[in-house]
């Protein structure tokens, strides 16, 4: 995945963006049919996951795991980045954060605003668990 990070350097790169940056390496595998299972994206949406698309529809994390499910290799040209990644609040169990997500098909694109709510957790990947996800169109498309 390309990312666009300015003075950010992978090696010293915040678990939260790492995470964001994971999960979507993922997401891009497993629409392309690269990857099977879904064990990574179990193991990072909490129990009380939610998401708000960017057209309004609110789905669980069950419902949230099943579009994902029904999405495995239904592309052959995807191609997602992440870019303004920015941090805009941290305590002692949670973490806010947002970033553009960039998604290049061969025939069209899109382009969404992400707002996640992560809970600390030292057995999720990167010490993070996604509780709350919510996405505003910046450049609408499929």
């Amino acid at each position: 995945m390309d990312i666009a990070l300015g003075s950010w350097e992978p090696a010293v790169m915040d678990p939260w963006l790492r995470e964001v940056i994971e999960l979507h390496d993922y997401f891009e595998a497993y629409f392309l049919g690269e990857v099977d299972g879904l064990d990574r994206v179990e193991s990072a949406l909490a129990p009380d996951f939610t998401m708000a698309g960017p057209s309004g529809s609110t789905s669980s994390r069950a419902e949230t795991i099943a579009m994902i499910e029904a999405g495995r290799a239904h592309t052959e040209s995807l191609k997602m980045t992440i870019t303004e990644p920015q941090l805009l609040l941290e305590d002692h169990a949670t973490l806010v954060a947002t970033y553009v997500e960039n998604q290049q098909w061969s025939d069209a694109s899109n382009q969404r605003l992400t707002t996640v709510v992560f809970g600390k957790d030292s057995s999720a990947p990167n010490g993070l668990l996604w509780r709350r996800i919510h996405e505003t169109w910046i450049t609408p498309g499929p």
